[in-house]
């Protein structure tokens, strides 16, 4: 069992962000500290929402008593996702250079949630220049969407073959991008690439899907890393995950992850060496 200190939003129905990530993570044998940056109703996409930022100054406090009693030490891993501010992200940071000096060993993933296609940036610019900054760098994993992956990059990254340049490029040693079109336009690709080569996973296009996907397969391949599986054999255990919480979710307004639970354990999902332009 490994330790995560999770950063990102809370939602009280549904499965997004941070909630999406714990319950993932617990139902892979981890222990999640949620530090939620938003605290809301549901997601924003619905016809209402209700809810407030919290404060960054009160995520500083709320960090500085895990450490002051002793229990920095314990953590194993640093998620950050969403952050509704450029002082979150400062916060953000900030947190995972505390918990790297309580813990070398650290590992830290960073889903820089930015934007998505077709509609492109959904936070602020300066937060999204903040993300690819402070937090991008001090990464040993990130999990962009395609979208993400281009803006980070300055990049054109709209089929998979033309990904593993600016993946590699972008800094942390293994990068998960999500998104990507394959060969077949009917067909979606999650990436991966890293030291020891570049990996993907081919599944059907969707013609909807609820929100919190990128979320899932995030905490999926991190909790597939932590268990001791090499990045290769991640993506495979994150891909079959999402296909199968998609499959039990199908009609649903949300992802149906506390009541369809086989996806935490699905069969690993086919993975192949990945072409490059």
């Amino acid at each position: 069992m490994s330790i995560i200190l999770c950063l990102s939003s809370q939602v009280a129905r549904g499965y997004i962000g941070g909630t999406a990530a714990r319950i993932a993570l617990e139902r892979m044998g981890h222990e999640c500290w949620l530090l939620p940056t938003v605290i809301l109703s549901n997601h924003p996409g619905h016809a209402r929402f209700a809810g407030e930022q919290v404060p960054p100054g009160r995520l500083r406090a709320m960090a500085e008593a895990l450490d002051a009693n002793g229990w920095l030490g314990d953590i194993d891993a640093v998620m950050t996702g969403y952050m509704p501010s450029a002082e979150h992200v400062t916060l953000a940071a900030a947190t995972v250079e505390q918990v790297r000096q309580a813990n070398s060993g650290l590992t830290y993933l960073c889903d820089p949630i930015l934007g998505d296609d077709p509609g492109g940036l959904y936070v602020d610019e300066d937060v999204a220049k903040a993300v690819r900054d402070q937090l991008v760098p001090l990464a040993g994993i990130a999990t962009p969407n395609r979208f993400e992956l281009e803006w980070l990059s300055g990049k054109s990254t709209k089929r998979a073959k033309t990904a593993c340049g600016p993946a590699r490029e972008l800094g942390p040693a293994t990068v998960l991008v999500t998104s990507l079109t394959g060969d077949d336009p009917k067909t979606m690709v999650n990436l991966v690439t890293g030291d020891a080569g570049a990996w993907q996973a081919s599944v059907p296009k969707r013609k909807s899907a609820p929100h919190g996907v990128g979320d899932l397969c995030a905490a999926l391949f991190l909790g597939a890393v932590l268990n001791g599986l090499s990045p290769k054999q991640a993506l495979g255990h994150a891909t079959a995950g999402v296909e199968a919480a998609l499959d039990a979710s199908k009609g649903a307004d949300e992802l149906q992850l506390a009541a369809n639970p086989g996806w935490a354990a699905a069969e690993s999902w086919p993975v192949e060496a990945a072409a490059r332009a």
